[in-house]
């Protein structure tokens, strides 16, 4: 057997494999004896086809199975004398077999990192203070998050800001129009929700009032027989709500956790305090690696990037799958199909697939290790947060067979987060 290797980009290969006549012919008798037994030839018995007759007439199955011993006898021979790491499987197969035998094919390998210096790098880092004004800030957000729509006093005009709920039906020189009737619809004014200055005209109606609204459609409306005309709504406005956010009080304190308004304040801080240092320290991290990819080179395997579309895409349907929405239903929604939503991840997959490699790289540099108790305390965390004991966490792996590669994976994290530690201790 002989073997080629051809460098191709993105760090591919293509591998040729050859066998001379001689070296084939045992593996061909084999294919076609086995192929013998099995096929049915018009006018022979089952298994007493003349060999020609079956070499004739499965010539492309023959090769099909040569090709497959062979690749299976010799693939791994050819990787070890070459020293590459495939991270795909065998793609663009062509395979002869007439005077001897050839399969030439490609193959993603583990890139070459050319690894830049990792130590000494400088980028800026934000630094967070918590103010009084910032701490207003957030108890604002929350006290909104317990704010309610309620009905307006008797004789109160909407202003903007304000939610009505509106009984409304659309008419197209004097026509109603298919999709403009809606006998209640909550409608908050200044949204935007509805077309030209429809919600400004509703601002001083009182609840109970009827009306008419003139507005244009825009010219590029998705509905084109009503695209850049003019529409007159009957509207009558059922109710008119408006939004009231609780006071601060220690009774609105204890809905969110706190003994008093004191309490709730120390512990916002706290929360909040956390949360922002840890942004700070993720953006940082960010830097640092787009820092030291300007100065690394790589080539990433489109295979590698792919996988890392796929493993996002995953977690996509994940998300929404909680929220009770499909991937399709997202894809309507932003007009995007499956191609154009890939295509939209595709750089910054590749972007975290090469960060990945350089922290592998130090990784090696280092000679990182973590040691059992440190992947053990790490997984205890993790079904904490799962909600679970470790014990149960690993019985739930288990049943699936997926412990020993949850484990695998926890080391993984592990390594790649001293790796951080390194960039992080040695910046300036």
């Amino acid at each position: 057997m002989k073997h080629e290797l051809k460098k191709l980009a993105n760090s591919a290969v293509e591998i040729k494999i050859s066998l001379t006549a001689e070296e084939v012919k045992p593996i061909k008798d084999e294919v076609t004896k086995e192929l013998a037994k099995k096929v049915e030839v018009p006018g022979f018995r089952k298994g007493h086809a003349p060999i020609s007759t079956i070499e004739a007439q499965f010539k492309d199955n023959i090769k099909e199975e040569v090709a497959d011993k062979v690749l299976h006898k010799y693939y791994e021979e050819v990787i070890k004398a070459e020293n590459i790491v495939p991270v795909s499987y065998i793609s663009n197969l062509n395979v002869t077999l007439e005077d001897g035998f050839e399969a030439t094919f490609t193959v993603d390998v583990y890139p070459e990192v050319k690894l830049g210096e990792y130590k000494g790098l400088e980028v800026e880092k934000e630094t967070f203070e918590m103010t009084p004004e910032k701490l207003d800030e957030e108890i604002k957000i929350m006290l909104n998050s317990k704010s309610k729509l309620e009905d307006t006093e008797e004789g109160y005009k909407a202003q903007m800001g304000d939610t009505v709920d509106l009984a409304f039906e659309g008419f197209m020189d004097g026509v109603p129009f298919e999709g403009g009737k809606a006998d209640s619809h909550m409608l908050k004014l200044g949204s935007k929700m509805f077309i030209d200055n429809f919600e400004d005209q509703l601002v001083g109606y009182t609840a109970g009032q009827e009306g008419e609204i003139t507005v244009n459609f825009p010219a590029e409306y998705h509905a084109a027989n009503l695209a850049g005309k003019p529409a007159v709504f009957k509207v009558k406005v059922n109710a008119i709500k408006k939004l009231t956010v609780p006071e601060l009080n220690d009774e609105v304190a204890k809905e969110f956790g706190a003994e008093s308004v004191e309490d709730l304040k120390a512990k916002t801080t706290e929360r909040v305090t956390k949360r922002e240092e840890e942004r700070i320290k993720n953006q940082h991290v960010a830097k640092l690696l787009d820092k030291l990819a300007e100065t690394t080179e790589v080539e990433v395997p489109v295979s590698m990037i792919a996988s890392e579309v796929r493993a996002r895409i995953a977690e996509m349907e994940q998300q929404f799958g909680a929220q009770g929405i499909k991937l399709d239903m997202y894809l309507q929604m932003t007009g995007m199909d499956l191609n154009q939503l890939q295509s939209q991840i595709a750089p910054m997959a590749a972007a975290k697939v090469k960060s990945d490699l350089m922290l592998a790289e130090i990784i090696k540099a280092e000679k990182l290790e973590v040691t059992d108790e440190e992947v053990n305390a790490k997984m205890e965390d993790l079904a904490k947060m799962y909600g679970m004991s470790f014990d149960q966490l690993k019985e739930n792996l288990e049943k699936g067979n997926n412990f020993d590669n949850f484990k695998l994976s926890v080391k993984e994290e592990c390594l790649m987060q001293k790796a951080i530690e390194v960039l992080v201790k040695n910046a300036k």
